[in-house]
């Protein structure tokens, strides 16, 4: 059997099948996600395919292509399981006090986004690597990171009417992502200085759009929140 590839306009196998997998399917993935993490870390793994994960993997070729189409698909997988996780890091994050003005909070979120670049290092390496559209999942995902960033600020601040906020915070986003690749990139590590300036660029940018001073919710509003 050759090596199955999916053009930009085919949906992903992985959109269809994995939300239906049962607990074999769902554990086999968990190897080829694993497995396929750990090889493509690898600097020489350019000619890695797709059967060379699900071989290493202990994965059936049958098992394997039920689950993805191929190594592209299975990368999209892996990026979107990025982000999802790292809305369920943000959701479940809470500074100790609540925050004087919006700017400390934004620090707050991007210090959060910085640790989970760091602990999360080596996936990271892995997902430039992804070379076709990304699939309609993880542009959900991409979604659900911006709402879980409006949510934190909802449940401190009254934020007045801002047209395609979550767009404003889908940018947001990028701009603490290619400060932490440019520093990972350049120097190897996302130093403190480097943290200094990912938060100083968010707060320019979200000034554009937050007046310096915004109305904070009660603590009864912000437990509902």
């Amino acid at each position: 059997m050759s090596e199955k590839k999916g053009g930009p306009d085919r949906i992903m196998r992985s959109e269809q099948r994995i939300p239906r997998l049962r607990a074999r399917g769902r554990a086999n993935r968990r190897k080829l996600l694993t497995t396929a993490e750990t090889m493509l870390a690898d600097p020489n793994s350019d000619n890695l395919r797709f059967s060379d994960i699900f071989e290493a993997a202990g994965v059936s070729r049958g098992s394997a292509y039920r689950i993805y189409i191929g190594l592209d698909d299975l990368m999209h997988d892996l990026a979107t399981e990025w982000i999802n996780n790292f809305v369920d890091y943000l959701a479940t994050s809470r500074p100790e006090e609540p925050p004087e003005d919006w700017m400390t909070l934004s620090d707050f979120i991007v210090e959060h986004g910085v640790n989970y670049w760091k602990d999360t290092a080596d996936t990271l390496r892995v997902l430039p690597r992804i070379r076709s559209n990304l699939p309609e999942s993880h542009k959900r995902a991409q979604r659900a990171l911006s709402l879980i960033i409006g949510k934190i600020f909802e449940r401190y601040f009254a934020l007045p009417k801002i047209d395609e906020w979550p767009a404003v915070l889908g940018f947001f986003v990028q701009i603490c992502d290619m400060t932490c690749s440019d520093a990972v990139r350049r120097e190897g590590v996302i130093s403190d200085e480097r943290l200094a300036e990912a938060q100083a660029l968010c707060r320019t940018y979200l000034s554009f759009y937050l007046p310096v001073w915004l109305p904070r919710r009660s603590d009864e509003k912000r437990n509902i929140a």
